[in-house]
């Protein structure tokens, strides 16, 4: 979908203007009200990756288990470092420790309870070069990352594009009120009231199910962030 042309917030204010906005106290006891919505969609490329890694090691021993996440996260850390991230886009999201223990040989001589400890550690990866996002994931999985929990791409800074998908909503919703009350013979006096909301979607990878089967494969892994969307709606109620 292609990026909405950007229109002028002015532009807009004076359309509401030339329709009129007036208190509450000079609109018309019997006039007629009528209520429109206008929509907006706006894409963009997003310019920022995250990408959530994790390590899980299990042992019966829960010290044996911790040490050996901790050397495979060192190794997972310093292949980061030796690609160019620096330490500041790189942060630790979880760390966990769990067992679970299983009987074996029931009602016999032999019966043992075996307790296995489990050790997760998850770090955050944020990165602004998208187009390497496939090698950090190989890179890590190469250095011992053995959990690709997910990867999304977003928009730093999402206030322009917001504002625009606003301005859209709002000649969209003017264009629509001028055009119902000429139709119906009517003139449209002022705005009562504007209503507004934005619902942003950040698309996700679909490539992540295909990564945790892939971890051996020799080729590189491709990943395509897609578009971010951000949409806009607001309901405007005028007189006539």
């Amino acid at each position: 979908m292609k990026t909405m042309r950007r229109t002028s917030l002015t532009i807009v204010l004076l359309l509401i203007l030339a329709v009129g906005s007036v208190s509450a106290a000079s609109i018309p006891e019997h006039s007629g009200r009528l209520q429109v919505t206008g929509n907006a969609v706006v894409t963009a490329a997003p310019d920022t990756a995250t990408i959530i890694l994790g390590v899980e090691t299990s042992s019966a021993s829960a010290d044996n288990a911790a040490a050996e996440n901790a050397d495979r996260m060192q190794s997972v850390l310093e292949a980061l470092a030796a690609l160019g991230l620096e330490s500041s886009a790189i942060s630790t999201s979880g760390y966990n420790i769990y067992s679970y223990s299983d009987t074996y040989a029931r009602t016999t001589p032999e019966e043992a309870v075996r307790t296995t400890y489990h050790v997760q550690n998850r770090i955050t990866v944020t990165t602004k070069e998208l187009d390497q996002v496939g090698r950090i994931v190989d890179v890590a999985v190469k250095a011992g990352a053995n959990q690709v929990q997910n990867v999304s791409f977003d928009l730093a800074d999402k206030q322009d594009l917001q504002l625009q998908a606003l301005e859209v909503a709002i000649q969209q919703a003017l264009t629509k009120a001028e055009v119902m009350a000429k139709s119906a013979g009517e003139v449209l006096g002022g705005i009562v009231s504007i209503d507004e909301e934005y619902g942003t979607y950040v698309p996700r990878n679909e490539s992540l199910k295909m990564m945790a089967v892939g971890f051996d494969q020799a080729a590189e892994t491709s990943i395509n962030p897609g578009e971010i969307e951000v949409t806009a709606q607001v309901t405007i109620e005028f007189w006539f």
